[in-house]
């Protein structure tokens, strides 16, 4: 019946048999390649076969795009690799992301933990950002090839294409030891402590530019990538993956257009295409495949189910005045998607017991910055590359004298002798606008009097959960279309949603811990007295308070389950 069909019959054969289609419509087929367009209700729902991508880039038999049949001289020698994910499945890795992952600059996010310290609390919580970003880069060529073949009018070239992948492949490069401690907990007190250069801003996402720069050059990536001759990355290409790591929601003004003002960038390369910028790290509302591979990845690991559909975002999403935009059947899938992200926020990123021990591990750090010297490290991809989880085991097993104070708070983790929680507050919706960051001074003047509790026995964290956006919504920053084939689209009235969408998007709380457990009982004491004058909630969540068994005195630092509060 093949055989003798009408060629637009045969290329209805569904995918799995068709394999002239998918010949025709695998990721590394030239732009100008004479295909046709797949019916955009279809075209989501396309598999980019692991077998065919493979043949297409190393059978002699089969085309290039100029139409001439391919050589030993023309027949690419590196054909990429094959990755079996946890969360995806089977993906191929293209060759030009092969030559990145094959460098020791990369190979070091497999010493960088995921999760941070998260895995003392949650111990399958052990993945690494070297998992992430192959996820990442997964889901951004899976994205952007949606568009690419569900759009021809869009015109997205190969590389372009490529490029949106590589940035997956690539935005975490720059992240410290135990990667968020780093940037928002270690870096802040050291520049409050005059330790780190005042007149710099350092962050995680520029350091990932500039660790990709370094990676190419040191590597000689130029002569490695150009053995695969059909579309091999650029040194030039770079600057647009640097785009795209690096734009904030910052570049864009309330009203979600593109300004550049953050970055002091108001032109960008592919500026004619501004939703390609969106894929990987999307500034405009935060709907982006980072956050996709990271919810999926972090709930399965730490049992945490995560109940938002990602396919369907990604199946039914098109392009619209250089925009992505969704169909309105999933205002209520990108809902799920922000609540999940706040729940893993309250469940796991802030979890009272993982930030206590955050916070002995970023005093540790602070220690041992007079030997480490970060500001030294911190400026340059070549000497920050040496920093990675591995640091708080260089600590421990060091002998030198000005790390024992670091050293001193390693032991104490080890032996899980932690910092105590003495609670924490839930700051009311109506003070939020003018609600201050409160300090240990804020909270230890509240305490009994003659009591010995001192600012620096205090550790107040002051916590945000949001849906990504601080108090907006960020659907709100979304368009949607009504139908697939709708040339237009516009923001969507939540009243036509649902009456039971969120109606606040932050939620503010004051948390309080000590690092002496003897100091624990006056912390509780004071934290109560703080919120009452505040008009807060009472506190909630304390660490039980250690009571003394019969015919036993009371040992600081002793383990007990008992909730009784005893005298300090």
């Amino acid at each position: 019946i093949i055989l003798v069909a009408p060629l637009s019959a045969y290329a209805r054969l569904p995918p799995r048999i068709n394999v002239w289609h998918a010949m025709r419509t695998v990721p590394e087929m030239d732009e100008d390649d004479d295909y046709d367009a797949v019916p955009f209700s279809q075209a989501a729902n396309q598999p980019l076969d692991i077998m065919v991508t493979h043949a297409r880039a190393r059978s002699p038999e089969l085309p290039t795009s100029d139409g001439t049949p391919l050589t030993l001289a023309n027949v690419s020698r590196k054909h990429g690799k094959l990755v079996n994910d946890a969360i995806h499945g089977l993906f191929r890795l293209d060759p030009n992301a092969t030559a990145i992952i094959d460098t020791p600059e990369f190979q070091r996010l497999r010493d960088l933990k995921q999760l941070g310290l998260s895995s003392y609390v949650y111990p399958c919580a052990s993945h690494t950002r070297f998992e992430h970003s192959l996820g990442t880069y997964c889901l951004a060529e899976m994205w952007v090839n949606h568009f690419k073949y569900a759009q021809h009018e869009l015109e997205i070239t190969a590389k372009e294409a490529q490029l949106v992948s590589i940035a997956g492949l690539c935005h975490d490069l720059g992240h410290g030891p135990f990667s968020h401690l780093f940037d928002n907990e270690v870096l802040p007190r050291l520049r409050e402590m005059g330790r780190i250069d005042a007149n710099r801003d350092w962050s995680h996402e520029q350091m990932s530019c500039e660790m990709l720069q370094h990676l190419w050059d040191e590597n000689s990536l130029d002569d490695v990538v150009s053995v695969d001759s059909r579309n091999a990355l650029q040194r030039a290409d770079l600057e647009v993956v640097k785009e795209m790591i690096s734009i904030d929601k910052k570049d864009y003004d309330p009203m979600g257009n593109y300004t550049g003002a953050w970055n002091k960038r108001p032109k960008l390369h592919l500026g004619g295409k501004m939703y390609l910028y969106e894929i990987v790290a999307n500034g405009r509302n935060s709907v982006d495949v980072d956050k996709f591979d990271y919810l999926l990845r972090d709930g399965h690991a730490c049992g945490v189910p995560t109940a938002f559909d990602y396919k369907r975002l990604i199946q039914l999403s098109k392009v619209v005045n250089e925009r992505i935009c969704f169909k309105e059947t999933e205002a209520h899938t990108l809902y799920s998607l922000f609540h999940c992200r706040a729940n893993m926020h309250l469940t796991v990123y802030t979890h009272a017991k993982a930030k206590a021990i955050e916070f002995m591990v970023t005093d540790a750090l602070v220690a041992a910055d007079r030997h480490y010297k970060f500001n030294d490290l911190i400026w340059r991809p070549e000497t920050f590359k040496t920093l990675d989880d591995t640091l708080l085991r260089r600590i421990e097993w060091s002998t030198e004298p000005e790390l024992e104070e670091a050293r001193v708070i390693v032991r104490r983790l080890r032996k899980r002798d932690l910092y105590k929680f003495a609670g924490e507050v839930t700051v009311p919706e109506s003070r939020h606008s003018s609600w201050s960051r409160v300090s240990a001074e804020d909270v230890v003047k509240h305490a009994p009097s003659g009591s010995a509790l001192r600012a620096e026995d205090v550790i107040v964290d002051n916590k945000e959960i949001n849906y990504s956006m601080k108090s907006r919504d960020p659907v709100s920053q979304v368009q949607f279309f009504k139908h697939l084939d709708s040339p237009t689209a516009a923001p969507l009235d939540k009243g036509k949603v649902s009456s039971m969408l969120p109606r606040n998007f932050q939620d503010k709380k004051v948390r309080v811990y000590v690092r002496d457990s003897v100091k624990l009982p006056a912390a509780i004491d004071a934290l109560n007295a703080f919120a009452r004058e505040m008009n807060c909630t009472s506190p909630i969540g304390s660490t039980p308070v250690k009571r003394a068994r019969h015919g036993y005195a009371l040992e600081p630092g002793s383990a007990s389950r008992s909730r009784g509060h005893s005298a300090a």
